[in-house]
């Protein structure tokens, strides 16, 4: 594999505290060297003036398991074609599907895949909400720790944690897949994802109850869901909200189409309450509104983040998320070269959050590179920043009707 040295870049870490001009040579996949004037004998020459070279960029928030259901996104799309090097599936997958979600998804992707499992025998996610619809999310007999531990312990080198979606029958107050969630968490020392608000067809525990079951290291996110979230009907953070918080319980911002609002979003950084990750949720309900990781992070920046914050929250705090620390998040010799290149362009924009909230802007981020594995790409425009075509927008417009219909875009 031929050498690439990286040129005349902002080296920006803020983790590590690095802020500065530099280089950066890539050998046989891995970060070779950090410096101010490396050797250019041999390599090819990148010369990155203007722009900010970081480590690369992890979603821990996705969708991309496209060979079951019809809900879910390329990986390289909301991946590397999108200036994210590893991105995170957040339980669209149960245990009985996950080999294939492991072939289809995890193998076939140039970007690095991960997953938070759904701990039940089969999730399936679907536009049309089948999972929920046909009752097997709520149904305690779509529980088999014993199965669930067999395909953990085939596929440790994929999954990095859980994602329960709180549900329970009407009327009852035990979710099982919580439940289980909860279980195996425990054995296997991995993060639980926890999607707060409403679902629809089934209930939901109540967010105060929910959050004092969590565990440092478990993950909340839509932390600024306007709905059945972190916060009263005063806008007041709830006090079993800032008890998980002291406890060490991240906060993920999870953008999607319909569990963002602005103004939560605002209520909540005005109480100090900022997210320790930044990610999309991207799938099939939502490009028009996300658009990309770079999109998200610079509605943060317009809400009052500072750069080191946004860069860190998907960088360093991601990989401590997924407990990836040792091999992602930071830019370090030896470690494999996965570096995300944008630029802060001024630019005025009006963004959406997706409930009719709108936000003036007057910087954007914009990735403009991204080197996967010591592989080295040039990215022009990220996928969702394209015009779709009419039939494409259609049917997504229709799929986005049924998720209003039932109130709640998910999973």
């Amino acid at each position: 594999m031929t050498a690439t040295l990286f040129i005349n870049a902002h080296l920006f870490d803020p983790a590590q505290g690095l802020d500065e001009l530099g280089q950066v040579r890539v050998e046989e996949g891995k970060i070779a060297a950090i410096g101010p004037q490396l050797p250019v004998e041999g390599a090819d020459v990148v010369d990155l003036r203007g722009q900010l070279l970081t480590p690369g960029w992890i979603d821990i928030h996705t969708h991309v398991f496209t060979a079951v259901g019809d809900f879910c996104l390329p990986a390289d799309e909301v991946g590397i074609q999108s200036g994210v090097t590893t991105v995170v599936d957040a339980g669209t997958s149960g245990t009985l599907t996950f080999p294939a979600f492991r072939e289809t998804a995890a193998q076939t992707a140039q970007t690095r895949v991960y997953a938070l499992i759904d701990p039940s025998l089969l999730y399936i996610a679907t536009s049309d909400f089948i999972a929920h619809r046909l009752g097997f999310a709520v149904d305690p007999k779509n529980q088999d720790l014993d199965r669930a531990r067999a395909v953990i312990e085939a596929h440790r080198q994929v999954i990095v944690g859980f994602k329960a979606r709180p549900t329970v029958k009407l009327g009852e107050i035990e979710s099982p897949t919580l439940t289980s969630a909860l279980i195996l968490a425990e054995e296997y020392q991995l993060p639980i994802m926890i999607h707060l608000g409403r679902f629809p067809m089934d209930g939901v525990l109540d967010p105060s109850d929910l959050l004092d079951r969590l565990r440092p290291g478990d993950i909340v996110t839509h932390t600024y869901q306007p709905r059945f979230g972190l916060f009263d009907a005063e806008g007041s953070l709830l006090p079993a909200a800032r008890r998980a918080l002291e406890r060490g319980v991240l906060l993920d911002v999870g953008h999607s189409g319909s569990d963002f609002s602005f103004n939560t979003a605002r209520l909540g950084l005005d109480q100090g309450i900022r997210p320790h990750t930044i990610s999309t949720d991207l799938n099939i309900f939502n490009t028009e509104i996300v658009v990309d990781l770079a999109t998200t992070m610079s509605k943060f920046l317009a809400l009052g983040m500072t750069l080191a914050e946004v860069i860190q929250a998907v960088t360093a705090t991601a990989a401590r998320a997924i407990q990836k620390s040792d091999q992602l998040g930071s830019l370090q010799v030896g470690q494999e070269a996965d570096l995300t290149m944008a630029e802060l362009v001024e630019e005025e924009a009006e963004l959406t959050d997706g409930r009719g909230g709108t936000l003036s802007v007057n910087q954007m981020l914009k990735v403009r590179g991204v080197c996967r594995a010591g592989q080295f790409r040039k990215i022009d425009h990220t996928p969702y920043a394209l015009p779709h075509s009419k039939s494409d927008l259609e049917i997504r417009q229709l799929a986005w009707v049924g998720a209003e219909h039932v109130n709640e875009e998910i999973p």
